[in-house]
């Protein structure tokens, strides 16, 4: 009975801290905070968007390179996503850039400011047709 408690109380004050809030839309825009130049030299950093709907893959590429700090994300496959962005650095006259060793995931307590999320997608029913009056 002892152990039964135990694992009740475990449970029950674990559990917020594995909070994670879903979000359900179409689209989303993501944003983040902008990385620092390694060098004043450097070019302008870039970012590059990502997409799972797991926990372990390295996810899919949303569109190209970006060097703003937000993205416009437009679902349309059914499904839950994380959301991920990488930074990429590009030395001086280099055009091939130097990602980051990590990439911030939303599901990362620790790179959404304690804020973990993700993103749900439904597609929307067809509209009845057909209406009339009953008598």
């Amino acid at each position: 009975m002892k152990k039964l408690f135990l694992i009740l109380a475990i449970l029950i004050f674990a559990a917020p801290a594995m909070a994670q809030t879903w979000y359900t839309a179409n689209q989303v825009t993501l944003a983040w905070d902008a990385v620092p130049k390694v060098l004043t030299t450097d070019q302008a950093n870039k970012y590059q968007v990502y997409s799972r709907n797991d926990l372990v893959s390295l996810g899919s590429k949303l569109g190209a390179e970006i060097t703003a700090t937000q993205l416009l994300i437009s679902l349309t496959v059914e499904g839950r996503y994380y959301l991920g962005v990488k930074s990429i650095r590009y030395p001086v006259g280099e055009t091939v850039g130097i990602p980051s060793v990590g990439t911030a995931w939303s599901n990362v307590a620790a790179d959404t400011n304690n804020s973990p999320f993700g993103v749900l997608f439904f597609a929307a029913p067809t509209s009845p047709g057909g209406l009339k009056l009953v008598p």
